[in-house]
């Protein structure tokens, strides 16, 4: 394998913003035997960016589940947006449905000036939308709420705009809409031709709805053992959680590093 690519939350990370030493450790000793490492993952670009630095490498980043890609210069060199008059349109439901959003695009995270549990995040830059007349063209929609409920909501979603949008369970808690067309997979596709790299010749890690396009793209997909039932189904490849750092300990046995 010349790539590996992993998904961060519920698969490299521990925790919101928690990566362990030894995750870190492994990930530079895989980056300098020559092995591409590629972060993929469903938050924006300033939601990784702490990560980048701790490993203290460059690294190409697909972000917002496709919908932007960076290179390890941290250009942005592909980038798909929903239009504006579609972006209004799904935030309205989404606000007639009792529901609250934070959006992102390729540079900026906006969220509902409603919803006080993003009003008291201050963790990047973040701007509350007061008129949903004026949200620009997004990459990125996210809608947080129950894990109960979240079939339901993605369901509901599913039914409306399926055909306009990508909308994908990325986490018990989290329904992820983006652009048609837009996944990890795609990003994985596009990182593979810039590197001259077959997607034989890829491996990929992940634990969500988001992470199945990628892992079916892909020659060696690996399903954390807490991955959604969806990817378990399909990916015969298990790593430990991420938790114990199971992503860690396949690179490291995998690769002999």
């Amino acid at each position: 394998m010349r790539i590996v690519v992993s998904d961060l939350d519920g698969t490299l990370l521990q925790g919101h913003s928690n990566v362990g030493d030894y995750t870190i450790d492994v990930v530079r000793k895989l980056i300098d035997s020559g092995v591409e490492f590629v972060i993929a993952s469903g938050r924006g670009r300033q939601g990784i960016e702490f990560l980048i630095e701790k490993i203290d490498r460059k690294v190409y980043a697909i972000c917002n589940n496709g919908a932007n890609i960076y290179d390890k210069d941290g250009n942005c060199i592909y980038k798909k947006t929903i239009n504006k008059d579609l972006s209004i349109d799904l935030l309205k439901t989404i606000r007639e449905q009792g529901l609250f959003f934070s959006a992102f695009d390729d540079e900026n995270f906006y969220f509902d000036k409603d919803d006080l549990n993003y009003i008291k995040r201050k963790n990047f830059k973040e701007s509350p939308l007061e008129k949903l007349e004026d949200v620009p063209e997004l990459s990125k929609i996210i809608i947080v709420e129950e894990p109960e409920n979240i079939l339901k909501i993605a369901k509901f979603l599913k039914d409306k705009y399926k055909d306009i949008v990508e909308i994908t369970i990325s986490d018990p808690e989290c329904v992820d809409i983006v652009p048609r067309g837009c996944s990890k997979g795609e990003g994985v596709e596009v990182i593979g031709k810039l590197l001259n790299i077959p997607c034989d010749e890829i491996m990929a890690f992940g634990d969500g709805e988001n992470d199945l396009a990628m892992l079916r793209k892909v020659g060696y997909p690996v399903a954390m053992e807490n991955a959604q039932e969806v990817l378990k189904k399909e990916v015969k490849n298990r790593a430990t959680p991420n938790m114990e750092e199971g992503v860690a300990k396949y690179i490291e046995k995998y690769f002999n590093l």
